[in-house]
This record gives structure tokens, sequence and C-alpha cells, in this order.
């Protein structure tokens, strides 16, 4: 019977940041992170596919590396995200390094707060293999550069990134909780159809119900740029009266952003009326990206979604036996 002498071997490597701790966690432990990677890093990456999960633990990718990489391919899933130590590890179960006689591979990022504005970032590759024959074998494939790279990218990303946002108000002559109802509506996509057929040529309902999670596919007029993408309700906040909307596929992501995302908040100014607050949030990597995306990004659609809904709303609380609610405007029975 064969014995087995179970050889560990450990890669590291640190990085100094002159970010806090916390912002370069926030990269790190961002469920977009594979998103961002691919657009950070393009030549080390050729693919980055989410295979099952939602950035979380638990989440499986597929990496795919440039052609004549060893090993090309394999799949990888997150076992730890843990903020109170800033530590994720993420572990190898299938192909790559498994397939050529490793036991076992990690790889891990730990973030360490050196003072208030700086950090280290420790990256760390640690494998198993059988014998020393087998580790001779896969010792020259492995090497500890990718994650260097990534630390280097992550750290000149969260120094260099550029935030932008737009903001537009409306003031509704019209009760903040009325307002509220047609925008956290599940059946919203389908009214906003209604109201605004000249903006949007298409609204489908990907994933879900039009709660939280609810992932859309949105196609604009011809000649519109972008022309579609897909985009998460990610915040349904009825307390606040708070509506987060994240793109997650194509659109401005595929144009350079690396975040991008609507907000709708509807302030109570008097029993009787609020203020709708559109917002438009971005990000950029770099400042010379900027020039590339900032002439397509306006908050004209959001401005144009807030005043048909207060008319909407304006035109049911005048004549309610006409238009009641969203639903017999709609006609009622499963929206999508």
């Amino acid at each position: 019977m064969e014995k087995y002498c179970m050889i560990r071997k450990e890669l590291k490597h640190e990085l100094q940041v002159p970010a806090s701790a916390d912002d370069v966690w926030e990269v790190y432990s961002d469920p977009d992170l594979p998103k961002i990677i691919v657009q950070l890093l393009p030549s080390v990456f050729e693919k980055i596919d989410v295979v099952e999960g939602d950035g979380g633990v638990g989440t499986v990718l597929h990496l795919t590396y440039p052609p004549g990489s060893v090993p090309l391919t394999y799949m990888e899933k997150f076992v730890t995200i843990d903020n109170r130590r800033r530590l994720k590890e993420v572990k190898q179960i299938n192909g790559g390094y498994l397939d050529m006689g490793c036991l076992f591979y990690m790889d891990s990022f730990q973030i360490f707060e050196r003072g208030c504005d700086k950090c280290v970032v420790v990256s760390k590759t640690e494998y198993i293999v059988p014998s020393e024959e087998i580790a001779c074998r896969v010792e020259p494939f492995i090497s500890i550069d990718s994650l260097a790279s990534m630390a280097t990218a992550i750290s000149n990303y969260v120094s260099n990134r550029v935030l932008k946002e737009l903001k537009h108000k409306l003031q509704v002559q019209a009760p903040a909780k009325d307002v509220w109802e047609v925008y956290s509506s599940p059946e919203l996509p389908k009214l906003i159809m209604k109201l605004l057929p000249s903006v949007f040529e298409n609204i489908e309902i990907v994933k879900g119900d039009g709660g939280v999670g609810t992932v859309l596919h949105l196609t604009y007029p011809p000649g519109s740029i972008p022309l579609t993408y897909k985009e998460k309700f990610v915040t349904i906040d009825n307390r606040r009266r708070l509506k987060e909307v994240k793109q997650v596929e194509g659109g401005y992501l595929d144009m350079g952003c690396t975040f991008y995302m609507d907000s709708f908040y509807i302030k109570e100014k008097c029993p009787k009326s609020c203020v709708i607050v559109s917002k438009t949030e971005y990000e950029v990597p770099r400042e010379d990206l900027l020039s590339k995306v900032e002439p397509h990004i306006s908050i004209d659609s959001l401005a144009e979604m807030a005043k048909a809904i207060s008319n909407y709303v304006l035109q049911r609380n005048i004549n309610k036996p006409s238009v009641p609610n969203v639903g017999a405007f709609l006609g009622r029975g499963n929206p999508y």
C-alpha cells in the first residue's frame, strides 16, 4: 500500500497600502470582486464566471486564464469571508492544481490595519502534495505572482478610483406613503413601461417577484447608449422609503464602470407633501476612464420616471375610483 508523506507548502506576499484597512477590505469582500478584477487585470484573467452563489460564502467561480497558461482553468469556492478579521479564503475544488496532483490548494487574503490610512495586504497560497515527486512536478507552476498583481491592482484602484453622483429632486403634492407605494410595488416594472413607452423599449423580469433580489433586463430604444443591461433590486426599505437598484451586467459596467447604482428615496415634507430624491452613483477605477462614460450618464430617465409616477399618484388621488392602485391600473393577476 502506497504511503503518503503529505508535504505542505506556503507562499506569501505582503503589500503596504496607503489606504485604510476598511477601504481595502471593502473591495476584497465585495460580491462583485470577480467582475472588478477582470476589469483591473485583463491580461492576467481571461474570464471569471460565477457558477453558483451571490458573492458570499459558498460562491463558486470558474476561472479561465489566457491561452498557454498552466493551469488554464479551474473552479474555486469562497470558504471564508470574515469581516471582523478582514480575512477571505478561496479553495480550489475542481481542476487546476488538483488535477496536477495537489490534494489541497487554497488562496487567502487578509488585511491588517497599520494606522488610520495605512494597511498591509497579506496574500497567501497554501497547498498540500502527497510526495516529493509531485511537489517537484507542480512547484514550477505555482506562484504568488497573480495574487501580488491583484493586491497591487486593488491598492491602485482604492487610491485612484473616482466616485460620481447625480441627483434630482421633485416635490409632489401627495403623501409620501402614496408615492412609496408605487416605487415599492412589485408591479413597478410593468407600470413604468405603460407610463414611459418612449423611454424604455422593454423591461423583462429575469428573476424574482419584484422584491429584493429581483433581476431586470432593461432595453432602451435603438441608438441608446447603453442599449441594454441587467440590474438588481438590492434594497427595498419600507421604513426609510428607500429603493436601491444596482447594475449587475452589461451597460455602464461594460463601458468601464466598476459600480453603478440608482436609488429612490421618498422624503416626507408634511402629511400631504413629499420629495422624490432620485440618485445615480457610479465609480470608475481611474480618472482617464471618466471621459469615456461621463457623456453617456444622465439623471434624465430617473427624473422622467419621478415625474410620471408623481402624475400617476396625483391622478389616482384625485379620481380614486378610476385608478385605485397600481394593480388596478395594470389589471390583476400575475404581473409578469
